[in-house]
């Protein structure tokens, strides 16, 4: 191509949902790489390259992002072009289709970093019969489901293998011709990669294009966004591609150090600051004891130690609830600060606030479960009891919004796979205050009225046999019921269950539930104690499956507990079918979150099922162990059939 393309499509309309807290109110684009919005870099690499004419797309906070183009002078024309409903990587460009009929034109992603020589790409548009357009692909990085034949075209986008050797991603830059517009639905939704298939359908390809000496990656979530600047620095440090995207001026360490800590060039920060692997932008105050680490901060006032988080101002984050909590504290709601640590499947969300050195974790609850509100009566009733649980700071009126004091952010499974050496030990000072919950709790709620969850009774463990049975075996596994030998010892199990020993229990006894802040230990999420069977809380813990726990360690820990607790005397008789009970119940939970859509918990639904065969083993439960065997060979399979459709 003798004359490089004047125009170009800057794709600027997603929501950036991957990126929240950071995008509730800031479109993704804006977000600054060292200083500079994203946006800002890849207006100037296409004017660099000779473009003179660009369009902007808009979708989300678009008001904010025209406010910035207007303020910002790059040296070329600018046309902003406003979506009220999304259209899709395809569904923006029909609009501006005669704008973009004569020549071909670049569409690029405004989440990008990179380093390119666009010539590179459009010396091979015209070099294929059938061109519809180049792509710059790499197999460096990212998702490499992109595939390409011998002679550079693309065959697909979406490879059965993606990863493998000969696969390649796809970076969001491209140059296309303007016959692509006769493969876009002229309305509603679409994308560029429908387009593409389209195209493919009447002989016409798009050139995949390595650009060698060009870096290349995406701001797609907040860790990786973090890691740009990091792998930019770097980049700095070796003179590679790259390089010329970090900028000194930002970087309060040293340039000749790989770690980094970058402070936005406008803001005053305290000399005393720390920082390691961290990003600071928007109105932030850092106090001056303040030490980050792996970290992002927009706004807010914070102080002491933060860790792998993402503090944005209270005012963004759209929970007036919490901004209610926070000044129920005495926080001024304008300078706190919030990190959201999660929504679990109870219909909770967490965040984390950060108020100068104080901290604290809020809980919401729209749906006022009944269970959800006990939360703050049983941590006034576990702390009276001298269990070791967060204080309780503040419960709102309509009692959906509980603040906790912060118990800290390390987990045992976390605490365990930092000390691997420390495994024994953890686990025996872990089993005294398991022994204390249990015999403290139980008094505690014998000389009270408190309100808790029905007891464990034989319809409640066949609730959770249902549950197994629907969701997994069913639904997941393709089973047509529950087969009747294992029905029949499962409840067997429950009736021996039910006339066991018992106390109260925490009911959901899994490493995630209990934290450490240094050595010290409290456990959460107890909304759900009951009356039910001392061994269904251990095994829930050394069962666990987010954790790996040698078989032989089990039986000297359970011993232990045994030892710890002698009023319960057959506790070791029902230890392991304690553990089948917990095990059936977890597997359905999995089974039914991963059937909703939450995939992260389809990678414990293989270690669940082998800490059950081990279980099942061990209490000579022969009908349940041979399941056990052939759900772990299903699941197997389902795995890799996820795997494939993922791609």
């Amino acid at each position: 191509m003798k004359k490089l393309p004047a125009k170009a499509f800057v794709l600027a309309a997603g929501f950036g949902n991957r990126l929240r807290p950071l995008t509730a109110t800031l479109p993704k684009p804006l977000l600054p790489l060292w200083g500079r919005p994203l946006l800002d870099r890849v207006i100037e690499m296409l004017r660099t390259a000779g473009v003179s004419e660009i369009v902007v797309n808009a979708h989300w906070q678009a008001d904010r992002l025209k406010e910035h183009l207007d303020a910002t002078d790059y040296g070329v024309r600018l046309h902003f072009a406003p979506e009220d409903e999304i259209r899709g990587t395809g569904g923006a460009l029909p609009p501006w289709r005669d704008f973009f009929a004569l020549e071909p034109f670049w569409v690029v992603n405004a989440d990008i970093a990179a380093s390119i020589d666009l010539k590179e790409i459009a010396s091979v548009y015209d070099s294929l019969p059938q061109l519809l357009g180049a792509c710059w692909v790499t197999a460096v990085s990212g998702p490499r489901t992109v595939e390409l034949d011998r002679s550079g075209r693309i065959t697909s986008y979406r490879s059965p293998s993606p990863g493998v050797e000969g696969t390649y991603t796809f970076c969001g830059l491209q140059l296309l011709s303007p016959r692509i517009f006769d493969f876009i639905p002229q309305q509603g939704f679409s994308t560029l990669v429908d387009a593409y298939q389209n195209a493919m359908c009447s002989n016409l390809f798009l050139k995949g294009v390595t650009v060698p000496g060009s870096y290349w990656n995406d701001a797609g979530t907040i860790e990786r966004y973090r890691k740009i600047h990091m792998e930019t620095k770097r980049r700095f440090l070796s003179d590679a591609p790259g390089a010329e995207l970090y900028d000194i001026t930002c970087d309060r360490l040293s340039d000749k150090r790989r770690t980094f800590f970058c402070i936005s060039n406008r803001l005053q920060i305290d000399e005393s600051v720390r920082g390691i692997d961290s990003v600071v932008f928007g109105n932030t105050v850092l106090g001056s004891d303040a030490n980050l680490k792996n970290s992002v901060v927009q706004g807010g006032e914070v102080g002491g130690r933060i860790e792998c988080a993402c503090c944005v101002p209270g005012s963004l984050i759209g929970e007036n609830s919490v901004i209610k909590a926070a000044a129920a504290l005495g926080w001024q709601p304008e300078i706190c600060a919030f990190d959201f640590i999660g929504q679990r499947g109870s219909n909770r969300r967490f965040w984390r606030g950060f108020y100068g050195k104080d901290r604290a974790v809020f809980i919401v609850d729209d749906g006022g479960r009944a269970e959800n509100q006990r939360y703050a009566d049983h941590t006034r009733l576990l702390a009276a009891a001298g269990v070791p649980v967060p204080q309780l700071l503040h419960r709102s009126e309509d009692k959906n919004t509980v603040v906790l004091e912060d118990a800290g952010t390390m987990s045992l499974a976390d605490k365990l796979a930092a000390t691997p050496g420390k495994v024994r030990e953890i686990y025996s000072e872990l089993l005294v205050k398991v022994a204390v919950f249990h015999r403290n709790a139980t008094a505690a709620v014998l000389k009270s009225d408190a309100e808790l969850e029905p007891s464990f009774d034989l319809a409640l463990y066949q609730w959770e046999h249902a549950l197994f049975a629907k969701h997994l075996l069913c639904d997941r596994l393709g089973y047509e019921k529950l087969p009747e030998k294992v029905e029949c010892e499962l409840r067997d199990i429950a009736v021996e269950l039910c006339g066991g020993s018992r106390c109260v229990i925490h009911r959901d006894l899994q490493s995630s539930n209990i934290l450490f802040d240094r050595r010290r230990c409290r456990f959460i999420d107890y909304q759900g104690m009951r009356f039910g069977s001392p061994a269904y809380d251990v095994a829930a813990l050394l069962y666990d499956p987010y954790v790996r726990v040698d078989a032989a360690l089990r039986c000297r820990l359970a011993a232990q507990y045994a030892a710890l607790m002698p009023e319960y005397a057959d506790f070791i008789a029902l230890f392991f079918k304690g553990a089948v009970q917990r095990l059936v119940q977890c597997l359905g939970a999995f089974g039914r979150l991963t059937g909703a859509g939450h995939r992260k918990f389809a990678v414990h639904i293989l270690p669940a099922l082998e800490n059950l065969l081990e279980a099942a083993d061990a209490a000579d439960l022969n009908a349940v162990g041979e399941l056990a065997e052939e759900l772990i060979v299903r699941e197997q399979l389902r795995l890799a059939a996820d795997k494939q459709e993922m791609a």
